[in-house]
């Protein structure tokens, strides 16, 4: 468990750290729409590997959590996101 939560806490603080990457080069692109231009195709393929991972991890909450939740809970989720 030590190390999973380990790890855990190094995702969250990559996340943050993420969050402010992407808000500065959001900013820096804002005012170098021809540079934006050129890094679209890698933006648009990092979003994708990151929508991929939330996905991932989502789903992996979702199966350790499955046991410990009644009906209702696996119902909305399924009708909200398809899934279970």
């Amino acid at each position: 468990m030590r190390r999973t939560r380990k790890h855990l806490e190094e995702m969250a603080q990559a996340a943050r750290a993420l969050a402010l990457y992407a808000e500065d080069l959001h900013a820096f692109l804002s005012e170098h729409p021809l540079a934006a231009e050129r890094v679209a195709r890698e933006v648009e393929e990092a979003v994708g590997e990151l929508r991929g991972l939330a996905s991932r991890l989502y789903a992996l909450e979702a199966r350790l959590k499955a046991p410990y939740e009644d009906n209702s809970a696996v119902a909305l989720r399924r009708e909200l996101f398809g899934e279970v």
